[in-house]
């Protein structure tokens, strides 16, 4: 039986420097709801949430922080999956022999014109798969309404949905079989040169070098991906031509790809690939 996941609920950029990544994500377009901070582990965020239900975070880890994020200096390192329930999910990694730590009760304080209220989660560890360059976790959230509200959800660009991410791999053939087991042989279609394992509407894919050539002909690939390299994700706006103008009024290059989605290269946001595709 596939776990029980139905779809991306958010995505985790690291950045350096929160400030810097702050500034540069407003002027790529998004909203970002005010800092977080994640008590007794050193590390505060922002989060960009969507109107259709997902998020993508900045989060700035110090040397050191205790977490489960593969090594990244910045740029994508993890994508957490929506759970039916976090506690099943578990439950289910068990059945299939994984040995998972149990989920973890968190919370972080979110700041509110009303005053200071907690968000709760219960997050969900996923056992260590290939490739490394991606961190895969569930996150079940106990209070949605501090997560999503409307002055946080309209964005200049007009973003509305994280729906899907895109990981370079030597050799996309080799991660079938992992993938079907968690995720169930449905969602799981391999080519030659792609793994793309679907989750309601969005898409993890993963790609081979010349793949992603193909799809991204103006951004070169890592010399060393041999654990995978997360390059970014893209992103569902109602209007290319506001993304176009966002991004030309703070002097941001982007280019439009043989697709026809507009993309932003890693080296203009963070390390992290951003693909616009319109509604």
């Amino acid at each position: 039986m596939p776990l029980s996941v139905t779809a991306i609920d958010h995505l985790v950029i690291r950045v350096a420097d929160l400030d810097e990544g702050e500034k540069l994500f407003k002027k790529l377009g998004f909203t970002l709801t005010p800092r977080g901070f994640h008590a007794g582990r050193g590390s505060a965020n922002h989060t960009a949430p969507l109107s259709s239900g997902n998020y993508f975070e900045l989060i700035y880890l110090p040397s050191g922080a205790d977490m489960p994020f593969p090594e990244r200096d910045e740029g994508p390192v993890a994508l957490a999956l929506a759970p039916t329930d976090g506690p099943t999910v578990h439950a289910e990694l068990t059945a299939l022999g994984f040995q998972v730590e149990p989920p973890r009760d968190l919370a972080r304080p979110v700041r509110l014109p009303e005053g200071t209220r907690e968000a709760r989660f219960i997050n969900g560890s996923f056992p260590p798969i290939a490739p490394e360059s991606i961190g895969f976790f569930v996150c079940q959230h106990l209070t949605r309404d501090l997560v999503w509200r409307p002055e946080w959800e309209g964005h200049a660009n007009g973003a509305d949905r994280v729906t899907g991410v895109i990981v370079v791999h030597p050799n996309p053939g080799d991660l079938p079989p992992t993938y079907a087991k968690l995720f169930g042989e449905a969602a799981v279609s391999a080519s030659d040169d792609s793994l793309i394992v679907a989750l309601s509407g969005d898409k993890i894919s993963f790609l081979t070098p010349g793949a992603f050539n193909r799809r991204f002909p103006t951004v070169a690939v890592p010399k060393d991906i041999s654990k995978g390299w997360f390059a970014g994700a893209t992103l569902r706006v109602r209007s290319l031509e506001k993304v176009v103008g966002v991004l030309s009024r703070a002097d941001i290059p982007a280019v439009h790809t043989p697709s026809g989605s507009l993309i932003v290269a890693p080296s203009e946001a963070a390390n992290t690939l951003l693909e616009f595709t319109a509604a």
